[in-house]
């Protein structure tokens, strides 16, 4: 059989297997229908190849205009899918059939091909099927679900990588946020759109589409897949509301850094100092880094500051991120107790979270990031320079 043929319906069946598990999933969130329909999508134009491929368009004309109706909504899906990963909900009101324009011309053409005699049937397949005698349709049916899809795509990779620029300003724990997946998820995803761009330069346009974009289409699904089953990027409902709470004092710090460069905010040079003591205030002596939960929204309750000016202090006057002050307040704390009598028997592990962290990850790679070894490297070290001594 064919290999060519052999991918096709490999990946045909890989998309198609996997978007019920997604679609239908008990107690199912919008985050995963999205993530379905966005696994599904990319089957339709495969499936268009394929008849390409084995010269069966004859038999199957109109595949052509339902690729085309189906993959124009690969970009307003991909925007919806990163919004919902990055906390902000999806939902649905008049303004979203908006979205849906780009698949009404497909739906124009396949009327005009359905009332069109037979002669002019064959010749519109035969055109498509001959790149050098494309119509001015047939470049809008080539053209169009890229044009249509790449803005959307854009806007939400900036948007992804904005809030993951913003995650070390307000939490001091990344462990349990899904932003480095779906900052993953846009960077391969624009990375596979940027190699079918650059492959234009070097084989024809029917290679790239009856082997490229199948193989490509199989490595998202395999991350899609690996992703789903050891990282958690499945949800349901509950658990999305869950981690939506988790995750919304970063939606609330973009959207005040937002009006704040706008608004021109000032901060004078009084209020400042004064919020600079009573954070250091704050967190040399009411210890305020033990709490493992502590993010920029809480630290704000505690103190009675408001967030950004929070985060202008932290930058400005310490010259850090937020991640970066708190957890090397933590790991001064656990440098102390490791070297404290009382504390020996204790397991590092545990005398990491009285200091405020809540994994051991987190720990030990703020450990070395500030001191450069391990916690238990940095207690023999320490315990061999007390003998000697």
């Amino acid at each position: 059989m064919d290999w060519i043929v052999i991918l096709h319906v490999f990946t045909i069946a890989n998309k198609c297997l996997l978007f019920p598990l997604f679609w239908f999933k008990r107690n199912n969130s919008v985050a995963n229908r999205l993530l379905a329909l966005l696994i599904l999508l990319p089957a339709v134009p495969v499936l268009s190849n394929y008849f390409i491929h084995t010269g069966k368009l004859h038999d199957y004309p109109h595949i052509i205009f339902i690729y085309q109706i189906f993959i124009n909504q690969f970009g307003p899906v991909f925007y919806f899918y990163c919004m919902v990963m990055i906390g902000q909900p999806f939902k649905f009101d008049k303004f979203k059939l908006l979205h849906l324009l780009p698949s009404v011309f497909p739906v124009i053409f396949w009327v005009d091909y359905i009332f069109s005699s037979p002669a002019e049937q064959t010749e519109f397949i035969n055109n498509f099927l001959n790149p050098s005698h494309l119509t001015w349709k047939m470049q809008i049916a080539s053209m169009g679900p890229v044009l249509i899809s790449l803005p959307y795509m854009l806007v939400a990779t900036i948007k992804v990588y904005r809030y993951a620029a913003s995650v070390k300003h307000v939490f001091t724990s990344v462990e349990t946020l899904k932003i480095s997946y779906i900052k993953e998820f846009v960077t391969l995803t624009m990375g596979e759109i940027l190699v079918l761009i650059l492959l234009h330069a070097f084989m024809p346009l029917k290679l790239i589409e009856v082997i490229w974009v199948p193989i490509l289409g199989n490595v998202l699904y395999f991350y899609v897949v690996y992703k789903s089953y050891n990282y958690g990027v499945v949800f349901s409902e509950k658990d999305y509301e869950t981690w939506q709470q988790l995750i919304a004092p970063l939606n609330e710090y973009v959207s005040a850094s937002h009006t704040e460069k706008y608004a021109g905010f000032v901060l004078s040079k009084q209020k400042a100092e004064e919020y600079a003591g009573q954070l250091t205030h704050g967190f040399e002596i009411q210890k305020w880094y033990t709490d493992a939960e502590l993010n920029l929204k809480t630290l704000s309750e505690k103190s009675g500051i408001p967030a950004h000016c929070i985060s202008r202090i932290i930058n400005e006057r310490f010259g850090k991120n937020f991640f970066d002050y708190v957890n090397s307040y933590r790991v001064e704390e656990l440098k102390a107790k490791l070297l404290d009598p009382a504390c020996s028997p204790i397991k590092i592990e545990e005398i990491a979270y009285m200091c405020g962290f809540n994994s051991k990850a987190a720990f030990h790679r703020a450990f070395k990031k500030y001191v450069g070894m391990s916690p238990t490297e940095y207690r023999q070290e320490q315990t061999t320079t007390a003998e000697v001594a």
